[in-house]
């Protein structure tokens, strides 16, 4: 029968902070890719109701669906430990832009407002840049 080691309990916190480090910072890494996956598609979306290939109604669920995930993204980023607040607190930013964009640009199929919707597709991009922006100024190393 073998033995099982227990860790002696000073090492506990240890293990668990360096747990959490890399699990938020994979978390954050995960809801951002997440993100610009979905704002994209919620720009091909958008794009293909104005070009008349989306029915309204599959544009505006698809829009609904993209502006919640990426809210649970955003949720997901705020709540992660931050290993320095100002560079989460500018990801998740960028993150809540996206999802009322993609709001914005359901609510803009639903009433059939082209331009309203074009809007909402530039908000989508700037907020896209954004992202971009944050993420590569939260995953570069520090200086």
């Amino acid at each position: 029968m073998r033995t099982v080691a227990r860790p002696s309990r000073a090492f506990l916190p240890l293990l668990a902070l360096a747990l959490a480090s890399c699990s938020s910072s994979e978390t954050v890494d995960q809801q951002s890719k997440l993100a610009a996956s979905t704002a994209q598609a919620a720009v091909l979306g958008s794009d293909a109701w104005l070009s008349g290939a989306a029915p309204s109604h599959y544009a505006s669920s698809a829009l609904q669906s993209f502006a919640e995930t990426l809210a649970d993204a955003g949720r997901q980023v705020e709540s992660a430990s931050p290993s320095d607040r100002g560079k989460r607190d500018a990801l998740a930013a960028a993150v809540s832009r996206l999802s009322n964009a993609a709001r914005r640009a359901k609510d803009a199929v639903e009433a059939g407002q082209d331009a309203q919707l074009g809007q909402a597709q530039q908000e989508l991009r700037a907020a896209q840049g954004d992202l971009a922006t944050a993420y590569r100024n939260y995953f570069s190393p520090k200086r």
